[in-house]
C-alpha cells in the first residue's frame, strides 16, 4: 500500500503525540500507525458518569471500579489508570519474557505511559546534557512548543532560577497541608540546605488549573493516582484525539509495527493487525519511531538496525518514606491534589557525580492501600493503626543518573517475535544509593523530614518507567547508534523520536524532554524535504 508524499509517526504516546504535532505545524500529510488499546468499556462507561457531575455526587460503584487495587503479594506493582492495567497490558504479537530483576513492559495504550505518569514537566539543563551532542538551548523551542498545548501547573520559585519555565505558568495547584508545611520549613532552612547541595520548590505538572471546575481544572478530588475521570491530568491521547478529529492526522490503531525498511527513497513500514489477518505494508515518504522506548528498541533489532542485545539505560527509583515530624491534623480530607507537593534537587559530587532528584508526595487515602501492597506483613502488624501512621508520613521517589543505575537488556533477533528482557546490574550503584541515604539523614532530618532508610524500596531495573538510549544519539553514530536527528546508522528517512536515541537518562521528569525533543527532530526532518 502507497501512501505517497505522507510522514508515518509510530506510537500513540508522548514522543508520537510531540512528532505528529510538528509534522501538521510544517504542513505535512500525517499518518500514525498505533496498537492503541483502550480502556475497558464498563471502566470508560464508569469514568464518564464520574466526569458528568461533581465528586460529591459520584456513584459508590463507580468510585469502586475505577480506584487503585492492590495486587497481591509477590505480583508488579505495574501503574493502573482507572483501576486497568490497560497502560501495560499485552496486545498479544510479541512473545516478550522478562526476568526477574526488570520492572518495566512496552506499553500499546493509545497514550502510551502518560496515562499513568506524575506530570513532572521540569527541564533539563547543559549539566544534565553532559556527553549529550545537543545542547540544552536545541530543546528550547521544543519546550515552548510542547507547552503550547499542554497545561503547565507552577510558580515563579526557588527552582525557577536553575530549571527555566518556558512560560507564563496557568497558575499554581492547591497543596495539601502538609505539603506547604514542608516547602515553608525548606524555605526556613533554605541556607542550611543549600550548603548541603540541595535546591527545592513547587513541582512542574502537567495539570489543567483554572475556573470554574471541574469543566476547567482540578476539583480536588484526591484521585490524581488513580487517573483523573476529568482529563486535567495530561495525556498524549488527548492530543492525538484532538488532531484526528480536527483531521489533520489520520489515526490507524489496532497495528502493531513489525519492521521499518529504507530502500529507493522511501520507507516500508510493515505491521500485523491486532484482530488478525494478513499483515500490513506501508510505503512513506519517512517514518518516526515513537512507539515508547521497549517497542521502538524491538522495532530496530527486528529491522536489522540494532544489535540483537540491545541495553536499555534507566534512572533508577527508590522510594524513600519520610516520618514528618510537623504539625498533626492531616485527615487526608482537606482541599490540595495528592500529586507530587514538592520538587528536590540533590547536587553533591560527595553523593553522585550527577544530579538525584526527588518528587515528595505526601498523604493521600491511596497512601494507606499502596503501604500495605507493598509491605504486606508490616501492615499486617500495624493493622487498625496503619492509616493513622502514613498520614504522618511523606513518600519520596528519588531519580538517579542512569551511570548510577542498573539497566535492561533487550535479547531479539531480527524478524523474530521472541523477546526476552534480562537485568544488568551497575557495580557501583549500591555504595551510591547508600550515600544518598545518609545525605538524607544528615540534611532533610534537621528540618524534621526524617528518612526511615530502612524501608527504603529500589525499583527493579526500569520499574521506575525512566528509561531509554537503547540506540543514542552521537555526532558520528555506529551500529546501534543514531544521529542528532535520530537517525539510525546507514539511515536517512528513519528517525527515532523517544527516549530510546537519548545518549543517556539523567534524573528527574523525562517525558516533557522526550516530547521536546521529538519536537526537534520532526521540525527538522519536514524541512529537510521543502514542499
Amino acid at each position: 500500500m502507497s501512501v505517497e508524499g505522507s510522514f508515518i509517526v509510530v506510537g500513540g504516546g508522548p514522543a508520537a503525540a510531540a512528532a505528529a504535532k510538528a509534522l501538521v505545524a510544517a504542513g505535512r500529510r500525517v499518518i500514525v500507525l498505533d496498537a492503541g488499546l483502550s480502556l475497558e468499556p464498563e471502566r470508560e462507561a464508569a469514568r464518564g458518569r464520574m466526569a458528568a457531575t461533581a465528586p460529591e455526587h459520584w456513584q459508590e460503584a463507580d468510585v469502586a471500579l475505577t480506584r487503585f487495587s492492590a495486587g497481591g503479594e509477590g505480583q508488579p506493582g505495574y501503574k493502573q489508570l482507572f483501576g486497568s492495567d490497560l497502560a501495560f497490558r499485552d496486545d498479544g504479537v510479541l512473545e516478550l519474557s522478562a526476568a526477574a530483576g526488570v520492572g518495566a513492559r512496552p506499553s500499546y495504550a493509545l497514550g502510551g505511559l502518560s496515562n499513568v505518569w506524575g506530570s513532572g514537566v521540569m527541564a533539563y539543563t547543559d549539566s544534565d546534557l553532559a556527553g549529550w551532542p545537543i545542547t540544552a538551548a536545541e530543546l528550547a523551542d521544543g519546550y515552548r512548543a510542547v507547552l503550547g498545548y499542554v497545561p503547565l501547573a507552577a510558580e515563579e520559585d526557588e527552582l525557577a532560577r536553575r530549571y527555566p519555565l518556558f512560560r507564563t505558568p496557568d497558575g499554581p495547584l492547591i497543596r495539601t497541608p502538609a505539603g506547604e508545611q514542608i516547602l515553608a520549613r525548606m524555605r526556613r532552612h533554605a541556607g542550611a540546605l543549600a550548603a548541603a547541595g540541595y535546591s527545592f520548590g513547587a513541582p512542574r505538572l502537567a495539570v489543567r488549573v483554572g475556573h470554574p471546575a471541574p469543566s476547567h481544572g482540578c476539583v480536588y478530588c484526591g484521585h490524581c493516582l488513580d487517573g483523573c475521570p476529568y482529563g486535567h491530568i495530561y495525556n498524549a491521547a488527548q492530543t492525538m484525539e484532538e488532531m484526528q478529529h480536527a483531521g489533520a492526522i489520520d489515526y490507524r490503531p489496532g497495528l502493531h509495527v513489525d519492521r521499518v525498511i529504507e530502500a529507493d527513497g522511501e520507507v516500508i513500514i510493515e505491521a500485523t493487525p491486532l484482530a488478525g489477518g494478513q499483515g500490513v505494508t506501508l510505503r512513506a515518504e519517512r517514518a518516526f519511531l515513537g512507539a515508547g522506548v521497549f517497542s521502538t528498541t524491538i522495532i530496530l533489532q527486528r529491522s536489522a538496525l540494532a544489535p540483537a542485545r540491545s541495553e536499555i539505560l534507566d534512572s533508577q527509583a527508590l522510594y524513600v518514606p519520610f516520618a514528618w515530624v510537623g504539625p498533626a491534623g492531616a485527615t487526608g480530607r482537606e482541599p490540595g491534589h495528592t500529586l507530587a507537593q514538592g520538587a528536590v534537587v540533590l547536587e553533591d559530587p560527595a553523593v553522585a557525580r550527577n544530579p538525584i532528584h526527588m518528587s515528595l508526595y505526601t498523604y493521600s487515602e491511596d497512601m494507606t492501600a499502596r503501604a500495605r501492597e507493598a509491605h504486606p506483613r508490616l501492615a499486617a502488624l500495624a493493622g487498625p493503626a496503619l492509616q493513622g501512621i502514613t498520614r504522618r508520613m511523606a513518600v519520596g521517589i528519588c531519580f538517579f543518573h542512569s551511570e548510577d543505575s542498573d539497566r535492561v537488556a533487550s535479547i531479539c533477533e531480527a524478524g523474530s517475535r521472541s523477546v526476552r528482557l534480562e537485568p544488568v546490574l551497575n557495580a557501583g550503584r549500591p555504595a551510591t544509593i547508600a550515600r544518598f541515604k545518609r545525605s538524607l539523614l544528615r540534611s532533610l532530618g534537621r528540618i524534621g523530614l526524617v528518612a526511615l532508610t530502612p524501608f527504603a524500596e529500589l525499583a527493579a531495573a526500569g520499574g521506575g518507567y525512566h528509561y531509554g538510549s537503547s540506540a543514542p544519539m552521537r555526532e558520528r553514530p555506529g551500529f546501534g547508534e543514531t544521529d542528532t536527528l535520530g537517525r539510525p546508522s546507514g539511515t536517512r528517512r528513519i528517525h527515532v523520536v523517544d527516549a530510546s536515541c537519548f545518549p543517556s537518562v539523567p534524573g528527574g521528569s523525562i517525558t516533557f524532554s522526550v516530547m521536546a525533543n521529538s519536537h526537534r527532530i520532526a521540525t527538522a526532518a519536514a524541512r529537510e524535504d521543502p514542499r
